[in-house]
């Protein structure tokens, strides 16, 4: 492991510790339409295909791009990471608003700072050509969602585009640079039928979460997933099983191979249970003709409690909403590990907890003692992080052989 490698580590453990160890408030909330969790968008580009479709059950995405007038060619999908982040900003300021129409600034460069993009970074792949390629992919494309019922003799469907009206007066060179029609400003207006749907079924997200995910596309969609499922398993008093199959319809069927996606999917999810730590996940492997997949516990929590969606935060129209991703922060100073564990203490943990490592708790033992005032910092340090492990495996993923 690198000297960088080893650095982002420790920043995302100790990132990971500062979630789980402060208690989500009503500033945290960000939302997402069920729609967009039940079929995602693309998370790479599909190329020059007329249109794009994604499966999940009786419900499919399918995905038209807009045509470009000036350049006599169509924009392309919508794909990756930005676009996912630009529809979660814009599902939290419908909710906070309540309104069709949302600003988006003066300055593209503003812009980019809501979604956490470096509006300093130039040049061809610079985060202002990428969110506004991208913004034009999303707005101008339209959207199909149809179910399919009865071996198709009855269906339902819906054409929209997420954005129908708006104006940029943004430029892409100078994102810094004030609109020249500083009095007008740049906006979008959402589609009614796409505004009703967010307003009839939100689902509510912990952004610090998100933030912590943000350079996966993948790792998004299996939160909001996850996420979503934990809170039916809750109200339903059941537990919830995805299997490998249909998670890879719904969110992965641009992996040839299921078992490269499962193969992603663990990377994923091992880091949200690093951060949900009320998402109660076993992995059940397939056998006698049983699938295998995800099975989420009925004990589990959504990240978002339900007492905290009822504080009016929907109606404060002046409330700044969350960045949705922070930019970088500078490395943290760290102190070293004050002691090595013992062998037997390793062991200990091992036999307890096998499918666990014991050195990925230590380092998270170590930030949170480090947090410690001096004078209440552990003695016996092995006596301690036994007692520590047992909070900090909650959450973590286990496997069910039976």
């Amino acid at each position: 492991m690198n000297n960088d490698t080893s650095k982002r580590k420790k920043r995302e453990i100790e990132n990971a510790v500062k979630i789980i160890s402060t208690p989500v408030t009503a500033e945290n909330i960000a939302f997402i339409a069920r729609e967009l969790i039940l079929c995602t968008l693309p998370h790479s580009d599909p190329g020059t295909v007329p249109a794009w479709s994604r499966t999940n059950g009786n419900l499919a995405l399918t995905i038209r791009p807009g045509w470009n007038r000036e350049k006599k060619e169509v924009y392309g999908y919508p794909y990756g990471i930005i676009p996912r982040l630009i529809l979660v900003w814009i599902v939290t300021e419908i909710i906070r608003t309540k309104n069709r129409r949302l600003e988006l600034g003066n300055r593209l460069s503003d812009f980019l700072i809501k979604l956490g993009l470096d509006p300093s970074r130039g040049g061809e792949c610079s985060d202002a050509r990428r969110v506004r390629e991208q913004m034009d992919r999303l707005f101008r494309s339209t959207i199909s969602f149809e179910y399919v019922c009865d071996d198709m003799e009855r269906s339902a469907w819906l054409d929209m585009q997420i954005a129908p009206e708006g104006e940029f007066w943004w430029s892409k060179k100078t994102p810094d640079q004030l609109s020249i029609f500083r009095t007008f400003g740049s906006w979008i207006e959402v589609g009614e039928k796409f505004f009703q749907a967010v307003m009839s079924t939100p689902c509510p997200l912990d952004i610090r979460v998100l933030r912590h995910i943000k350079d996966s596309s993948l790792g998004i969609d299996l939160y909001t997933i996850l996420n979503r499922e934990a809170f039916r398993a809750m109200k339903d008093e059941k537990p919830r099983f995805l299997a490998w199959e249909w998670l890879h319809d719904q969110t992965g069927n641009e992996y040839k191979r299921l078992d490269l996606f499962r193969r992603d999917a663990l990377v994923q999810i091992e880091a949200i249970l690093a951060v949900h730590p009320g998402l109660l996940i076993s992995i059940q492997r397939g056998y006698r003709g049983q699938k295998s997949g995800l099975v989420i516990s009925n004990l589990s929590t959504p990240s978002i409690p339900s007492d905290l969606l009822r504080e009016p935060i929907q109606g404060e129209v002046n409330r700044t909403p969350p960045a949705l991703v922070l930019l970088p922060p500078p490395p943290p100073k760290l102190p070293p590990p004050e002691k090595m564990l013992k062998p037997g203490t390793v062991a200990r943990f091992s036999a307890l907890y096998p499918n666990l490592d014991p050195y990925a708790c230590k380092a998270a033992f170590d930030v949170w003692v480090a947090g410690l005032p001096p004078d209440q910092r552990p003695r016996h340090y092995d006596r301690v992080f036994l007692s520590f492990a047992k909070r900090w495996i909650v959450g973590k993923m286990v496997v069910n052989n039976g």
